[in-house]
């Protein structure tokens, strides 16, 4: 998966198998993934210095998972009960904490 330092990055497929769909930068807060991964995230990595959720719902509602900063990643979002189920992405120094 290519996700460049300082961003977050969504995936389609488990263990970064595909493009990533979503890039943000920290500041970069999604309410409404675009379609090209809304309801499509497998895996999550944050390659920048802040932390990062990802949430089952626009506007940052629903379930949600944590993922930490430098390189956090989550493989595969099944265990957590959010694969196919992105739908909004919140990168700290925002609203999410």
């Amino acid at each position: 998966m290519d996700c460049p330092g300082g961003y977050v990055c969504i995936d389609p497929e488990i263990n970064f198998g595909g493009q990533p769909r979503a890039k943000r930068a920290v500041g970069g807060s999604v309410k409404d993934l675009a379609a090209t991964i809304r309801d499509r995230g497998s895996s999550v990595r944050n390659n920048s210095d802040g932390t990062a959720r990802v949430y089952e719902k626009r506007n940052f509602a629903g379930r949600w998972v944590y993922v930490t900063r430098s390189d956090g990643s989550i493989h595969d979002l099944r265990s957590y009960n959010l694969k196919d189920q992105t739908r909004s992405l919140c990168i700290n120094r925002n609203d999410c904490g």
